[in-house]
């Protein structure tokens, strides 16, 4: 139990006080504002992506019609890598501990979703120790959207994360509205899934896998690593 989240709460009769407290529990999602720069950044290598068609559809879950793998990776890994810098500050207090070695990682995969009005994402998890999505590009008119909505999904294009068995004492999902420059770190192996929209606009956004050191060797201990560079995707 984190010190943070103990509490006191007066009797009825304000005589006493009675302490309390509550546990973290379930996965770690981490959200994030990126820069100005970044997005302008990732929002150059996405259309150098789609103009070379570097197809990575059949790979991934969603129904959506155009996402491309980035051509070069590794022009980005200093901002991701202190992006996760900040989830591994976050995740050490969210689990009251401090690393015993601190991670390294490397990104296995990094592509762009252009979203159109109808696609969605159905609920999925993905390979690796890590993911994360960037919210390059999100129109003011899903933001309508969802102000117009009424229900207690996410609602229109509306981004949920599913942990958990739905008992009543338990928090199983978050629905999340995506503001542009949001990013949110996750599990890989956490459920999730995303909300089509209806309004005739495009939505941009960035994906991408991360493999840790100790999973890496793992996978190649057993021979099962099969990593797939997009560089050899760009040569198909």
């Amino acid at each position: 139990m984190s010190k943070d989240n103990i509490e006191n709460l007066k009797k009825p009769d304000n005589k006493d006080t009675v302490t309390y407290g509550t546990f973290n529990w379930g996965p770690c999602v981490v959200q994030l504002r990126i820069s100005d720069g970044f997005r302008d950044k990732l929002l150059e290598g996405a259309e150098e992506a789609r103009n070379k068609k570097i197809n990575y559809q059949d790979k991934l879950a969603g129904i959506i019609k155009e996402e491309y793998a980035y051509s070069n990776k590794e022009k980005y890994l200093s901002e991701i890598a202190q992006c996760l810098g900040v989830y591994d500050v976050a995740f050490q207090k969210f689990k009251n501990e401090t690393y015993a070695q601190k991670p390294e990682y490397l990104v296995t995969a990094l592509w762009v979703n252009y979203m159109k009005k109808h696609e969605y994402n159905p609920p999925h998890d993905h390979s690796d120790t890590l993911s994360f999505v960037i919210f390059l590009d999100v129109p003011k008119e899903i933001t309508q959207e969802q102000k117009d909505y009424v229900g207690k999904s996410g609602g229109p294009g509306g981004l949920s994360f599913l942990w958990g068995d739905g008992t009543r004492q338990a928090i199983t999902y978050q629905s999340i509205i995506p503001k542009t420059n949001d990013m949110y770190i996750f599990p890989a192996w956490l459920k999730h899934y995303v909300a089509p929209f209806y309004s005739d606009v495009t939505r941009i956004s960035v994906s991408g896998n991360i493999t840790d050191s100790v999973f890496l060797n793992q996978l190649k201990k057993h021979k099962q690593a099969n990593i797939v560079s997009h560089e050899d995707i760009e040569k198909k």
